[in-house]
Formats: structure tokens, sequence, C-alpha cells
């Protein structure tokens, strides 16, 4: 599948903006006053403005590579301006390395498409999402199960991970998508990255998440569009054969977080469930040995815990794959499997990484158990490859009340054989 994919040079947008700064702070000034009203929630918005450019220019990893942050408005910018620039000057986009493409805004007039690119972006109408509902969904004791999250990014290994599923001569029973289509889940995000790019095999279920870049948009083509594609009704789902109980949560519709609602969705499928083992799949993370941690996820779901009711835990957001020891207090094993398509920079572990795949031990500490962390190279970002930690899947093969774990790069090379889970 050869397509390229747009992403945002930020030099290149910080040289247009600098052109006149003057003429920057009327058009935000003036998009500040048309949305806010009142002159706190004004100031209040363009020092948001002021912090997304500041988040961009950190979070920037240089030409010809992806980059995007946590910040919604950063991210719904850079929707934005690559979109307008696509509209307004096809021409615009330059091919380089790989299947990528960067918008350069030297000759567009980018100071003028703020005021009404921001009247748009500051504050985005949130899709009203219904409560989740209904009781798990049958499926089959011998099931096989394929996952990558934070793979919407349609470059680098997402599209290999595409390739591998579509090549794989064992068939999937089910695909599963942890969350974040980049940048801020547009339309033409989720289209482009995540409709177009959904590896569509003989799979009977076919699942994507919510996670915070779908929401940073608002959701509604997250809800609407992908949704609707892979034919899930809901962005909560629960599957149950004779021996596991599968639910996917959604942690992203209130941000790293679960509501009412849904905690008494889950709380019954669960208590209904008997003496099956419990997977749970979300985007965000309960606790994490590198990045932040997820006291609210814990806090709403501590009588589960506490009753050592889940057996394992699944999540993105962190661009890495992490292999958790069972947590001390609630006994869980917990993965991080965000390794899907987002360039992330290698961590530094006590001794300098090599070219080879390999596993990095880290012992437990107050916030999070044991861990092996997956270091290496990332074979499919051409000439940065020794400085991006490696993209990946995994599968979950289910056999009676037995499952397998194995992990993959991008590429169907294991990286971790199977082992019980």
């Amino acid at each position: 599948m050869s397509v390229r994919t747009t992403i945002l040079d930020f030099s290149s947008l910080s040289g247009a903006l600098g052109k006149d700064r003057g003429r920057v702070q009327e058009s935000v000034n003036t998009a500040a006053k048309e949305v806010g009203g009142d002159p706190v929630e004004q100031a209040r918005l363009l020092a948001s403005f002021n912090k997304a450019l500041g988040t961009l220019h950190e979070e920037d990893k240089g030409p010809g590579i992806m980059s995007s942050s946590k910040n919604a408005l950063a991210s719904r910018l850079q929707s934005y301006l690559v979109e307008r620039a696509l509209a307004e000057q096809p021409q615009a986009a330059a091919p380089i390395a790989g299947q990528v493409q960067e918008v350069k805004f030297d000759n567009l007039d980018v100071i003028g498409w703020l005021p009404v690119g921001l009247r748009l972006i500051f504050r985005p109408k949130k899709f009203e999402r219904p409560d989740p509902s209904g009781a798990a969904v049958p499926i089959a004791d011998k099931l096989r199960l394929g996952m990558f999250a934070d793979w919407g990014s349609g470059l680098y290994g997402a599209p290999k991970i595409r390739e591998s599923i579509l090549n794989d001569p064992t068939p999937y029973d089910m695909l599963m998508h942890l969350g974040d289509v980049y940048y801020s889940g547009s339309d033409r995000e989720v289209e482009e990255r995540l409709v177009s790019m959904w590896p569509v095999t003989g799979a009977g279920h076919h699942v994507a998440l919510n996670g915070n870049h779908e929401m940073y948009s608002g959701g509604k083509p997250y809800f609407t569009r992908a949704l609707s594609f892979l034919n899930q009704p809901q962005s909560c789902v629960a599957f149950q054969n004779a021996n596991w109980l599968l639910v996917g949560l959604d942690t992203a519709f209130v941000d790293h977080d679960l509501d009412d609602a849904q905690v008494a969705w889950l709380t019954g499928l669960i208590n209904a469930a008997g003496s099956r083992k419990v997977i749970l799949f979300s985007h965000h993370q309960p606790f994490s040995q590198l990045d932040d941690q997820g006291p609210k996820l814990v806090q709403k779901l501590s009588a589960l815990l506490n009753a050592q009711r889940i057996h394992a835990w699944f999540w993105g957001h962190e661009h890495r794959c992490v292999i958790y020891s069972p947590h001390s207090t609630f006994g869980f094993k917990g993965r991080c499997v965000g390794h899907g398509g987002f360039p992330a920079f290698r961590d530094t572990f006590n001794s300098p990484g090599t070219n080879n795949y390999e596993w990095r031990m880290l012992p437990a500490n107050s916030e999070a158990p044991a861990a092996e962390v997956l270091d290496g190279p990332n074979l499919f970002i051409p000439g940065e490859e020794a400085r991006y930690s490696p993209h990946g899947y995994l599968t979950l093969e289910f056999d009676g009340a037995n499952c397998l774990e194995t992990y993959f790069d991008a590429a169907r090379t294991v990286v971790r054989p199977a082992q019980p889970l």
C-alpha cells in the first residue's frame, strides 16, 4: 500500500509565523475575542495558543519525523494547518524519505489562516457518547486476537503491521487497536490513518478503542466514521467465552479516567462472569515504570482490583513495549503495547543500546512492578533507525482455559516467543 502520510514541518511553520509576530498576535487576539467572550477567558485562550506553540517546539523531532504531543490544542493546530495547506496548495507538501511528505509553509499565508482556524479549534464540540450498555458478545473458546496500539500514524511500523497481519498465513478471529489516531483524530486523519489503513481480514471482530488523540478533535470522527466502519456499536466492548471475559474500556472520553456509568457496566459484566478470567484493554495505563501513573483508573476500579478479579490488563498511550510482572497487590499482569506506529526516542538504560532487539530489566519501584522493556533499533524509520525504539504488535491465542501471548516486530519477526498469559 503506497500512500504518503502528510506531516507538519515545525521549523517551516515557525519561520512563517516569525515573519510578522505582530500580525500573529492580532490574529490570535481576534479569534480569542470571538470565542472567549470575557477578558479572563480571552487571556486563557491566548495563553493556551502560546503554550501549544511551545509544546510543538519542545516535541519537534526534526525534518521528516512525525511529532505530536499530549497538548490538545497543539494537536488540533497540527491537523488544521496540514489540512488547510493541502487544500490551498497541494504542492506545499514535499515528499521526503520513506512514506512521508512534509508541509512547507514558506509561501503560504499561515498567519492569515489563524483567525478562522483558531475559531474552529479553540473549543471543539465534544461528541455526546451514550453510556455503555449490553452484555458480553459470545466468542469461540478457540480464538486468535491481533493487537496493536498508538498505530494511527500511517507511518513507520504502522503500514508494516498492516502488511504483516494481511500476509499472516494463520487467520485472525479478532483485531484490536488500543487507540490514538494522530494528530487529533480529525475526519481526514481517521479516514486516512485508520479506515483506509485497517487490515481488513476475515476476522469476525474488528475493534478500535478510544484514545486521547481521537478526543482532541471532539471525538466525532471516531464515534461516527471509525466505529461505523468497524461495525463496532460503542467505544466500550465486551466479549466472552466459557473461560474468558475480554473488556475494552474507553479511558479517553474522560481523559485518563472512567465515568461512573462505565464502571457500573464493567462491574456488572465481571459480577456475571463467574469464574472466567478477566482481561481489560484500554488506551491509558493504570501505572508505569517510565511515564505517568493512572491514579483515577486505579481508584475507580479499586474494588475489582483489590478483589484480584483482573487477570491481565493491556494498554497503549506510552509508545513502548513493556511486560510487567504480576502486581504485588492487585495480582494482574500489566502490558504496555503502545509501540504500533508513533516514533519514540529510545529510553536510556544502565548500558548502551545495541543494534539488536533485547529486553531490558527494570526492578520494581513504589509505582509499578518489575518490568521488561523492549529495546533496540526501529527498522522502519529510514536513516534514523538507531535513535527510535522498535515498532510492533502481538497476538493472544486462546484455547479453552489457556492463552498464549506472542510479540512481533512490525515485520512479523518474533521478539518474544509464545508464553502463557
